[in-house]
């Protein structure tokens, strides 16, 4: 596993997870776990939660999705 590499944005708390989405798949890929955030554009038009993130494996006994109207 790489070791902390100095990526890590100065982060303003208010701006949102969109500044630091990346970094935070990066680290769960370091950590073994398998993650993605996703966007459905027919559940968009749907008016449904069209984002969707999910990781499973490394320290994750059962993987997990949570779904929601943004990315935040």
């Amino acid at each position: 596993m790489a070791k902390e590499m100095g990526r890590w944005p100065k982060v303003d708390l208010d701006s949102g997870i969109e500044e630091v989405m990346l970094s935070i798949l990066e680290w769960l890929g370091e950590q073994g776990a398998g993650a993605m955030i996703r966007v459905d554009a027919e559940r968009m038009r749907d008016g449904q939660p069209a984002w969707t993130f999910a990781a499973s494996g490394g320290p994750l006994d059962g993987g997990m999705r949570a779904d929601g109207a943004s990315v935040a």
